[in-house]
């Protein structure tokens, strides 16, 4: 993973909600997107026919529940076994305990993300950092300047900026920035928001940008601006044949 982390990658995005592949709009869970194409797993191997280096899972029930389950439970340790070699794995939802985050990375996963855990208990934070190093990320979900947690639906009562600075300050060494206005919406990224992250880190972590990206534009901007990654979702669950292109930008 380490090779990786020094390139642009596109992150095509799966999120799981009953073990089928969906989007959210703006992280409401009454407001699912969904296509006549749900297999997770089918598009997941998809993904990595095209082309990919990079996949994002994102377990939408765990978020909500704050306990990792079945069916998507399979679905990501399923993903894990059968990925290409050389690829990276990252995955996040739910992730509130050290067994949860040590059962993925057992399982073959690079990369797990957390969010509410990295709020509520920084001293956890420090030690899964000890232990995991580059293996952390955190997501920075942002509304209104402010970092949401509890799958979008909690202030955490930090900004943004203060965040970030506070979370690489810690040792963490990527960070998924979304911008949950744009999520969902094919509205482009937030570049603002990502640039005022990107100045606060100072290259001190990579920022992975979430939250709009829709077209070769979109990912050829946050590559400009000094980004690390893209993720892109639901572009991709409207039209799959975008893939290619998106990849193309990221190269």
């Amino acid at each position: 993973m380490s090779n990786l982390r020094n390139s642009f990658l596109l992150y095509p995005a799966i999120d799981l909600i009953d073990g089928k592949a969906v989007r959210l709009a703006q992280g409401d869970f009454s407001a699912l997107l969904t296509s006549d194409d749900d297999d997770a797993l089918g598009r997941i191997e998809a993904i990595w026919a095209a082309g990919a280096l990079a996949l994002h899972v994102i377990d939408l029930d765990a978020a909500r529940t704050g306990v990792p389950a079945e069916p998507n439970t399979s679905i990501i340790a399923q993903a894990a076994r059968n990925r290409p070699a050389g690829s990276l794995l990252q995955v996040g939802g739910g992730l509130r305990t050290p067994a949860a985050i040590g059962n993925l990375l057992e399982q073959g996963v690079d990369r797990v993300l957390l969010g509410t855990l990295a709020f509520r208990d920084p001293e956890k934070l420090a030690e899964l950092l000890s232990e995991y190093d580059e293996q952390i990320a955190v997501a920075l979900d942002s509304r209104g300047g402010m970092v949401r947690i509890g799958g979008w639906v909690e202030d955490a009562g930090v900004g943004v900026a203060e965040a970030a600075a506070r979370l690489a300050g810690q040792g963490v060494k990527t960070l998924l920035v979304t911008g949950i206005d744009r999520d969902g919406s094919l509205g482009g990224p937030d570049l603002e928001l990502l640039q005022a992250v990107i100045d606060t880190v100072g290259g001190a972590c990579g920022v992975i940008a979430a939250g709009g990206v829709t077209t070769a534009v979109d990912v050829q901007a946050t590559r400009a601006l000094g980004c690390v990654g893209a993720v892109v979702g639901r572009a991709l669950l409207d039209d799959p044949t975008q893939l290619a292109a998106l990849l193309a930008a990221s190269r």
